[in-house]
């Protein structure tokens, strides 16, 4: 009984080394590079091209720079690089991806990074590539912070408030916490989207989160309000933040982000 014990107890140590050895070599092994590593002049860029298929199956599942996700627009074929103001590597950042593909690579097409370029709304051009195919993705920077707002399709509906996952990304200087994600509700209007952040208690109710987005003044309920719009320009509250804001990792625009506004406020049931 005593070896059938210490027989059991050797296999679990071995599985749990294994398991471990596992997850160390999956990390160790997942591409990872810098921005300047990985970027080529525009010879080796169509030598790359000329020898393969273009073929839009050869995806980019998910991709970090400086160890932060990007957004990933599937829709528009674009990839979004919220710049950390402060960052050393800001210029040149680490890159990690993953691919359901094995052997891929990433290029990027010898465009420098600059302030210029950022504010300018440069697309940069991306590519993944293997042996035999390639597929290429416009690259977006911004020094804007990013927020997407993720429900799922049979949720839609215009005319009341869905349930949605808030994701913020804050790049602004000095920040500890650069990630904040909530569950809440969403309203969609003409130019504007009105969201509240809520959670649930250990007694499995809902009640409001009340968090500092951006800096601001912690709140429950925020609006998001097309820069452009006339709604924004006829509001009596001044926005306090500027954003990306992507709804289902879908790029909707730059707009602002500012309180609810007493009279207007919308009750979520």
């Amino acid at each position: 009984m005593i070896l059938c014990n210490m027989n059991r107890k050797r296999i679990l140590m071995a599985v749990s080394f294994v398991t471990v050895l596992v997850i160390i070599l999956l990390i160790l092994l997942q591409p990872n590079t810098r921005y300047k590593r990985i970027s080529v002049d525009e010879s080796k860029w169509n030598n790359i091209i000329s020898s393969r298929t273009e073929n839009d199956r050869l995806m980019i599942e998910d991709i970090k720079f400086n160890d932060y996700g990007l957004v990933i627009d599937r829709m528009n074929n674009t990839i979004y690089y919220s710049i950390i103001n402060d960052s050393k590597n800001k210029y040149n950042p680490t890159i990690s991806y993953t691919s359901h593909n094995d052997n891929t690579s990433l290029a990027i097409l010898s465009d420098e990074i600059t302030d210029e370029r950022i504010k300018g709304g440069y697309t940069y051009k991306l590519m993944i590539y293997d042996d035999n195919y390639y597929h290429i993705y416009d690259l977006k920077l911004t020094d804007f912070p990013v927020i997407n707002i993720s429900y799922k399709e049979e949720s839609e509906n215009k005319q009341k408030s869905i349930p949605v996952e808030v994701f913020v990304f804050n790049n602004l200087s000095n920040i500890p916490k650069r990630i904040t994600i909530s569950n809440g509700r969403l309203r969609v209007n003409e130019n504007s989207y009105i969201f509240s952040l809520n959670m649930i208690t250990p007694g499995k109710n809902t009640r409001p989160n009340e968090l500092s987005i951006l800096n601001m003044k912690p709140n429950s309920e925020y609006v998001l309000t097309d820069a452009g719009s006339e709604e924004k320009n006829n509001n009596k509250q001044s926005a306090n933040r500027r954003v990306l804001l992507f709804i289902n990792s879908e790029y909707k625009g730059i707009y602002d982000l500012g309180y609810v506004q007493k009279e207007k406020r919308d009750r979520y049931e």
